[in-house]
């Protein structure tokens, strides 16, 4: 168990680990999905037809037929991803074409649904083989939960600990039930109220809140993609634009940064866009930072330690002490910084 208030700052690369995309990899799905075009007018050669479908409805309930302008702006996206720095970046330059906006939420929403599925965490037939893939972040992440912790101390298993995740799929929730579940012995009702405890931001939205989760749009982990829910689910996703509106969840995800005791950056680009949504107005506790910083040459590591020291910066105080950051992945730098971190 977390002894110190501990909030960890999880990108891309953490949810790699268990086989959602990253970088390169999402923009090319996006663009894959995006690029429709049609032989003859009819004949859809190209891009997603659930995609396609969900369009349908759309333009249906608007009270239109035509499909074609918004197909236009989806391959406008497709062969602008070459040149995005992320799909969030482009979402934020075109934040007043509610096409284009529209378009891009379908393919993030398309795109993880389908990864969800395809993930090394996808319980089959609601059963999770931990067996199967041990070394895994999430699965060290929960070990260190669970140390020392009996039975009678799930309730409070959640107190020193929370989440803030860039990214738009739910491996963090998901996985956690599943443990907590499988390795207390307790019933599936059970692990995932105490797993409703743990908080989990997410900045940019999520594909739909999971089942027991309640609130808002619910779809299963690794469900079927559907063509009719997938406009409800794309609603969920947020543009940097639109999240930077939304005070409330802003406000109470930096105080939870602000009383934390130790921040730990996991799997993390350090872009410039997501730290201006990190940084606090208001701090009173100096704050141990770790971070994983794989595949990054020496001068972006340092300026993304700037950027970390920057966002923890209240009227000219800077509230980080203890710094590390280390060349590894997601789980082998919670392995490797074990007995700091807890």
């Amino acid at each position: 168990m977390f002894k110190r208030k501990t909030v960890f700052i999880v990108g891309a690369g953490a949810s790699k680990e268990v086989g959602l995309p990253v970088g390169d990899e999402l923009k090319n799905s996006i663009a894959s999905k995006l690029n429709i075009r049609f032989d003859d007018g009819y004949s859809q050669n190209s891009g997603d037809k659930k995609i396609v479908d969900a369009l349908r409805l759309i333009v249906n309930e608007r009270g239109g037929r035509d499909i074609n302008p918004l197909c236009q702006s989806g391959r406008i996206i497709a062969s602008a991803m070459p040149q995005a720095i992320s799909i969030d970046n482009f979402l934020h330059t075109h934040a007043n074409d509610a096409d284009i906006v529209l378009m891009g939420k379908l393919g993030i929403a398309a795109c993880i649904l389908e990864a969800e599925r395809s993930s090394k965490i996808c319980a089959k037939e609601g059963v999770m083989d931990f067996g199967a893939h041990p070394h895994i972040w999430h699965n060290t992440f929960c070990k260190m939960l669970a140390e020392n912790v009996q039975l009678g101390d799930l309730e409070t298993i959640f107190d020193n600990v929370a989440f803030v995740t860039f990214n738009y799929d739910r491996c963090i929730e998901h996985f956690v039930s599943h443990w907590l579940e499988n390795y207390f012995r307790i019933s599936a009702d059970h692990a995932q109220n105490l797993t409703r405890k743990l908080k989990v931001f997410h900045p940019y939205g999520q594909v739909g809140r999971l089942p027991w989760q309640g609130g808002g749009i619910s779809v299963g982990y690794g469900t079927e993609l559907s063509s009719r829910t997938l406009p409800q689910i794309a609603g969920q996703i947020r543009t940097f634009t639109e999240r930077v509106e939304d005070d409330a969840m802003l406000d109470e995800m930096r105080e939870y940064i602000a009383n934390a005791e130790q921040i730990i950056y996991l799997g993390f680009s350090y872009g410039q866009m997501n730290m201006e949504l990190l940084t606090i107005p208001t701090c009173s506790v100096y704050k141990s930072i770790f971070g994983t910083v794989m595949n990054m040459s020496p001068p972006n590591v340092n300026a993304a330690q700037t950027r970390v020291l920057q966002s923890l910066t209240v009227n000219g105080n800077q509230w980080a002490g203890r710094k590390e950051f280390a060349s590894a992945g997601a789980n082998q730098f919670l392995n490797d910084y074990w007995y700091h971190l807890v």
